[in-house]
C-alpha cells in the first residue's frame, strides 16, 4: 500500500515537472522567460473605445467604465498639426490621417509602463489594435513618427529604435 501511494506521488509529479518544462520552453508559463523588449504581445492591457483622434500621438478615448480619457502614446512623436502656437509640420497631416484612419470608433488596447500619466494628465500607454500590432512602432516603421524616449517609460524603446532606422534606411515619409 505504501509503495503504490508513493508510485502515485511520483508520476504526478513527473507528470506536473513536465507541463512546468513545457510552458517554460514555450514561454506560456508562469516561470517562463519573456523578454521585455519582444513586441509578442503586451502582458496585460485595458480595452478601450477611440472616439477621436486628435492627432499622430494622442486620442480621446472612452474607457470600460465610461470615464473619458485623453491618451498619449508613448516612445513616439509625430510631428506637429494642432499644438498652439505651432505651424503644421511636414507629415504632420499623414500621421494624423493615418491615426485616425486605424483607430477612430475602433476598440484598442492600452498597455501602460511605469507612469501612468504625464504632467497634462494625459495618460501614458502603447496601444494594441491586436496581441501582435503594437500601433506605437507601426507610425514608427511607417516614417510617421519618431521614436522618443521620456523617462522612465523605456520598455519597447529598443523596438521602436530599431523600426526608426529601418524607416530611416527605407527613406519613409518623414525620413525621406
Amino acid at each position: 500500500m505504501k509503495s503504490t501511494k508513493k508510485i502515485t506521488i511520483l508520476v504526478v509529479s513527473i507528470v506536473i515537472l513536465g507541463v512546468l518544462v513545457f510552458q517554460f520552453i514555450n514561454g506560456t508559463g508562469p516561470f517562463s522567460f519573456n523578454d521585455s523588449n519582444d513586441a509578442s504581445g503586451p502582458e496585460q492591457t485595458e480595452t478601450v473605445h477611440v472616439e477621436r483622434v486628435v492627432d499622430g500621438d494622442t486620442l480621446v478615448a472612452r474607457s470600460n467604465d465610461n470615464e473619458q480619457m485623453r491618451v498619449r502614446l508613448i516612445g513616439i512623436d509625430t510631428p506637429e498639426t494642432v499644438k498652439p502656437n505651432t505651424s503644421v509640420q511636414p507629415y504632420g497631416e499623414a500621421a494624423s490621417g493615418y491615426s485616425k484612419a486605424h483607430l477612430t470608433d475602433k476598440d484598442i488596447h492600452l498597455e501602460y509602463d511605469k507612469e501612468k500619466e504625464d504632467h497634462y494628465g494625459r495618460t501614458l500607454a502603447y496601444v494594441w489594435l491586436d496581441k501582435e500590432t503594437l500601433f506605437n512602432e507601426e507610425l514608427v516603421r511607417k516614417g510617421l513618427a519618431r521614436e522618443k524616449y521620456y523617462a522612465p517609460n523605456g520598455k519597447y524603446r529598443d523596438l521602436f529604435e530599431k523600426a526608426e532606422q529601418e524607416a530611416k534606411n527605407n527613406k519613409e515619409n518623414i525620413w525621406s
